[in-house]
């Protein structure tokens, strides 16, 4: 019997990032495998046309909890015997009304929290949340079969909120696809698309530009380390990524003014990249800097590292003891001093040695992120729920750790 399984997620709005792009790189349709991806989307926004497995959006939502009554007639037709509903992010509709639809079914169900039960998250909106685990989502993990975490970090995390939920618990890293042509093939073409940046060292800061992620720590941090280490200005730190809101791209870049850094020199704001034109910008980067106050995974290290380039992560990074260990990268505290530390520990390494991490950043990739190894790992959890019909009677799932 083909194995179905059914993605359910709040919004597929590239703008989103992280869990979306998740979704995304594990939507995948073969012979074995039939997978449906549905939100509460507009449909008119004709996002996900270009997914490679069928999608379905059933808004428009009619409030920002992602109400729509759509949900029911859009899951009715999927949910038969050798299915399983995967939920992705918690306190939104969709995790109730799939919950629910799967619930009526017999259907198991996997959760993917992305990070959403850490304590830095569980801090904002706190109130509304705690309303929202007492009223249906505690209930939701309940009745799960299984859960996903992305890291051994986030599930550690996750601990105290599940201290009385059975399911299973599972680590299932994410991966990413191999980029679309030869680092140096990118990086020629960026320095074609970028002239003003050709022949510069270039410092990436790749993601949302959000508060959680310590943009104003790194321009910071930075401002400090040119008048130590590179006086010449050599390096420019460029930050691509659409704002999370106007006002805060505007307070970054009086920051820049106030710290005497030049936007177009010494820092620039590319904004929201996708496709091919991600690949360029990672390609040619020296290092990725990701100096972020709560990240569960972070694609965006992992695909670092796929274009052999390393990553300088703060320790609220929960992949960040994993590439410390295999020498991918630096990691140190979320703070000015702390993304100080990174920038000084990177540029006082000899040629020797940042040679070896751009060999160990992609050897990493190859073994541990690579699309094919996380669309597996996933494939052998989903496997095994889907067999199951309701959590009292729950297998044990093999955990299906780094490797």
């Amino acid at each position: 019997m083909k194995l179905s399984i059914i993605h359910a997620i709040h919004s597929i709005d590239p703008a989103h990032g992280g869990t979306t792009e998740a979704v995304r790189l594990l939507a995948w349709t073969s012979d074995s495998v039939r997978t449906i991806v549905l939100s509460s989307d507009d449909p008119e926004t004709d996002w996900g046309s270009d997914w490679p497995c069928q999608v379905r959006l059933l808004g428009p939502a009619k409030t920002k909890f992602g109400w729509t009554p759509n949900w029911v007639a859009g899951l009715r037709d999927l949910l038969q015997p050798g299915a399983v509903v995967v939920i992705h992010g918690l306190w939104q509709y969709h995790a109730l009304a799939a919950a629910k639809a799967a619930r009526a079914a017999n259907v198991p169900v996997i959760i993917y929290p992305h990070g959403m039960l850490d304590p830095w998250a569980l801090r904002q909106s706190r109130w509304l949340k705690r309303v929202a685990w007492w009223a249906f989502n505690r209930q939701v993990f309940r009745q799960a079969a299984c859960v996903c975490f992305t890291t051994k970090d986030e599930r550690l995390l996750a601990a105290p909120m599940l201290a009385a939920i059975h399911a299973t618990q599972v680590i299932v890293p994410l991966g990413v696809e191999e980029p679309p042509d030869s680092t140096m093939v990118l990086k020629a073409e960026f320095a074609s698309a970028q002239p003003a940046l050709a022949g510069r060292r270039v410092f990436l800061f790749l993601g949302r530009l959000h508060p959680k992620k310590g943009g104003d720590l790194l321009l910071q941090a930075f401002a400090r380390w040119q008048v130590t280490d590179d006086p010449g200005r050599t390096v420019h730190l460029r930050f691509v990524g659409p704002p999370f809101a106007t006002h805060y791209k505007k307070e970054l870049e009086r920051l820049c003014a106030s710290l005497g850094l030049k936007i177009g020199t010494d820092v620039s704001f590319a904004g929201g990249v996708t496709g091919r034109d991600k690949w360029l910008e990672l390609a040619a980067a020296e290092v990725l800097v990701l100096p972020s106050h709560q990240e569960n995974f972070g694609i965006v290290v992992a695909e670092a590292l796929a274009c052999e380039v390393p990553v300088l992560l703060s320790d609220k990074v929960n992949i960040a003891p994993f590439i410390a260990e295999h020498g991918a990268g630096l990691v140190a505290d979320d703070t000015v001093a702390g993304t100080l530390q990174l920038l000084q520990g990177w540029s006082r390494k000899s040629a020797d040695e940042k040679k070896a991490a751009r060999q160990l950043a992609r050897q990493l990739y190859v073994t541990q992120f690579a699309i094919q190894t996380a669309r597996r790992r996933f494939l052998e959890a989903a496997k095994v729920t889907a067999g199951q019909r309701m959590p009292s009677g729950v297998r044990r799932v093999p955990c299906c750790l780094f490797v």
